[in-house]
């Protein structure tokens, strides 16, 4: 986006609002997020009720950008400021925000990333690695201990980065895989990556520590045998090293962001992180 597009945008509240409503309501028209009946009628405090199910909505009900109470004009300049790649210390240095409303609006950006993602389902749930939970107009990413840590294979086919979920595969299996079957691993911190497996050029995970009988293996960082060739392997392993005390839980969302970051690096990331945050927050079960 332009810069003098940008400061049109935030110039007031109410011309951030038209920005953000654009992506909400396809020709202006407005429906109940729970029945989708378009037939409605406006209450006095600006909200709407639906003639069908009588539900009492707002425009912004239902979608993630309802998160964290923020004004229009905030979350313009938290997507500018994602868009540029910032880190959340930096955003917060930027704004007049505490650094928690900072992080939990970030991390709701994440989330609208990896929930457009192919795999969502897999990694989103309550019985998933990640349960998505409300708590009044808060909703907060939550791990869970039903699941085990996932383990994803990269892939890169033609400059576009696929970084999906591998089903049945744990980490601890990835490291049987190491002792047994001479598979390399390397890792940064809490980030272990494969050489090439099966149709991947990689697996990749994240976990506290290895499990107690693999820990006579010294697994370097970046040790020489592993060559990531594809562009993406690298840049994912080098926008990793940046963070600081990256959790197993909330991995797959850093994943999805840094996938959604190559895979647009060409495009508008800024447009498109507003209309995902715009979009409804799909139901998980």
């Amino acid at each position: 986006m332009r810069l003098v597009d940008y400061e049109h945008y935030i110039k007031s509240e109410s011309t951030a609002r038209r920005y953000l409503l654009k992506f909400c309501w396809k020709n202006h028209q407005r429906y109940c997020p729970r029945c989708r009946q378009r037939k409605n009628y406006p209450l006095n405090d600006g909200r709407r009720r639906c003639a069908q199910c009588f539900y009492t909505y707002h425009d912004f009900t239902g979608r993630w950008i309802n998160n964290c109470d923020l004004t229009c004009q905030n979350w313009l300049r938290l997507i500018k400021l994602f868009d540029m790649d910032l880190t959340v210390l930096a955003m917060n240095k930027e704004l007049d925000l505490a650094y928690n409303t900072v992080y939990k609006a970030v991390t709701t950006i994440r989330c609208a990333i990896a929930a457009s993602a192919i795999d969502a389902r897999d990694f989103f749930g309550t019985d998933r690695s990640i349960e998505l939970k409300t708590t009044g107009r808060v909703l907060s990413p939550t791990p869970s201990s039903k699941l085990s840590t996932p383990v994803f294979g990269v892939i890169e086919h033609s400059g576009v980065a696929f970084v999906d979920l591998v089903p049945g595969l744990r980490p601890e299996t990835v490291f049987h895989f190491h002792q047994n079957f001479g598979l390399e691993l390397g890792h940064w911190g809490k980030t272990y990556f494969s050489a090439p497996y099966q149709r991947y050029h990689a697996l990749l995970f994240c976990t506290a520590t290895a499990p107690p009988r693999f820990l006579e293996f010294t697994l370097a960082p970046l040790h020489p045998s592993l060559k990531p060739s594809p562009d993406f392997l690298n840049y994912l392993l080098d926008k990793i090293r940046r963070y600081r005390g990256l959790s197993p839980e909330k991995f797959p969302l850093y994943v999805k962001e840094l996938a959604f970051r190559y895979n647009n690096r060409n495009m508008d990331i800024f447009l498109e992180t507003a209309r995902l945050l715009c979009s409804f927050v799909p139901k998980f079960g």
